[in-house]
C-alpha cells in the first residue's frame, strides 16, 4: 500500500492548481470588453463586501499603498469605485463600490463562473461532489490558519 501523502507534496499539487486556475480565469477576462486584471478583480471583491481604507485594502491585497492607490485610480477612473476621506478620521481614505461597479462585479463573476462551469462539465457527478468536498475542507483550514481573506466573505460553503 502506498504511504500517505506528505503535506509538502499535498501543498505543491495546491499551489500547481492555484496557479492554473488563476491562468485561466486571467486569460478569460482579458478577452472581457473591459480587461481586468486578476488583482483588481480582487480589490472589486473585497471593495464589494464593504467600504475599506486604502490601508486595509493594501493588506487584503498584500501590496504597498502606493500599489493599491494605482489599482485603485483605474478602477475609479472606470467609474466602479469611488473615494472619499473618512470624516471620523482624515487620514483615512475610504473605497466603495459605485452602483456601476456593482452591476460590473455582478457580470465579471457570472461571466467567470460559466466559464469554470464549462471547464468542469466533463466531471462525473461523484467527481463532483468529491470536488466540493475537497474546496469545503480548504476553505475551512484556510479561514482557520487566519488566511488573507478570512475576513471577507469566507464563510460561504461551496454547494454543488
Amino acid at each position: 500500500m502506498r504511504d500517505a501523502v506528505k503535506t509538502d507534496d499535498a501543498a505543491r499539487g495546491l499551489l500547481d492548481i492555484v496557479m492554473l486556475v488563476m491562468r485561466t480565469v486571467a486569460a478569460d477576462m482579458r478577452k472581457s470588453p473591459r480587461p481586468l486584471a486578476p488583482a483588481q478583480m480582487g480589490s472589486l471583491m473585497r471593495i464589494a463586501s464593504g467600504p475599506c481604507t486604502m490601508s486595509e485594502l493594501a493588506r487584503f491585497q498584500a501590496v504597498s499603498l502606493p500599489t493599491i492607490s494605482k489599482s485603485v485610480d483605474m478602477l475609479v477612473r472606470r467609474g466602479w469605485v469611488e473615494r472619499w476621506i473618512d470624516k471620523q478620521d482624515r487620514r483615512q481614505t475610504m473605497a466603495r463600490l459605485t452602483p456601476s461597479g456593482k452591476k460590473m462585479l455582478a457580470h465579471i463573476k457570472q461571466r467567470t463562473e460559466r466559464q469554470v462551469t464549462r471547464t468542469l462539465a466533463p466531471l462525473s457527478p461523484s467527481e463532483r461532489a468529491q470536488l466540493v468536498a475537497t474546496l469545503n475542507i480548504l476553505r475551512r483550514v484556510l479561514v482557520a490558519s487566519g488566511g488573507n481573506g478570512a475576513d471577507c466573505e469566507t464563510g460561504n460553503r461551496v454547494t454543488e
